[in-house]
């Protein structure tokens, strides 16, 4: 267990956080020491951009509150806890600084990829890493990527990959994913929120599986669907039809 302070809001780091970081960085194919540095920085980068998301979250959540929250990194990601009751407008002002937090971390890395390495402003920042075979991107943008060594560029994937992919996917409508919250903020019925969670949790891990090949994708929204199944059953079991 990790315990420290960032900008006077406590944050806890769980062993599983590390456990799952290194599953997903590829720690079981480990096989030299450039695959265990691609480990390291992964595991790295993903902490930073957590923590980064999270405190999007909490310092909103601290400037519209006036109370203290706290954050805690876990096996699924991170949480920010605002320690008191939201309203439905301060809520969805705080769900959406999470990922617009992290969307802004990976701007701040596209630039420096622009003035550093001469990389040419524009989708080709993402779709050279969307096509690492093929490389779909004008020759300038290759060229520059090219010129970085491993390590760097090691680094800019997973910056890219958590900070924009992640953040784009957490916007989806399955609770209690950013997306899921930001949902239950504007819609007055519960059942509806957890139905939606549940077909689009569904929808999300059969493609993650059948076309992208993706085991974590699809276990991982499977069960965001069935927790939305649980607490839409509990719902109905309680008379509860909002």
């Amino acid at each position: 267990m990790l315990d420290f302070k960032l900008f006077n809001i406590p944050v806890r780091v769980e062993p599983w956080f590390w456990a799952i970081g290194f599953v997903l960085g590829g720690g079981f194919d480990i096989n030299g020491r450039d695959s265990l540095i691609s480990v390291i920085l992964w595991i790295i980068v993903l902490f930073v951009s957590i923590l980064v998301h999270e405190f999007g979250h909490a310092l909103t959540s601290r400037k519209l509150t006036k109370v203290n929250p706290s954050v805690k990194l876990w096996g699924m990601g991170g949480l920010a806890y605002p320690n008191t009751n939201l309203t439905r407008k301060e809520s969805f002002r705080v769900t959406w600084a999470g990922p617009l937090a992290g969307l802004a971390f990976f701007g701040v890395v596209a630039l420096i990829c622009c003035l550093v390495y001469g990389v040419r402003p524009g989708a080709g920042i993402i779709s050279y890493f969307i096509y690492p075979g093929d490389h779909v991107v004008d020759s300038g943008t290759y060229a520059a990527f090219k010129s970085m060594n491993g390590v760097t560029e090691e680094l800019l994937h997973a910056l890219v990959f958590i900070n924009f992919w992640w953040s784009l996917v957490n916007l989806l409508p399955v609770y209690p994913l950013d997306g899921g919250q930001i949902y239950a903020a504007v819609e007055t019925s519960q059942r509806k929120v957890y139905q939606v969670g549940v077909a689009t949790g569904a929808i999300v891990a059969i493609v993650g599986w059948m076309v992208f090949k993706d085991w974590w994708v699809a276990l991982l929204f499977g069960y965001l669907a069935y927790q939305n199944y649980q607490r839409l059953q509990q719902l109905t079991g309680s008379g509860g039809f909002r």
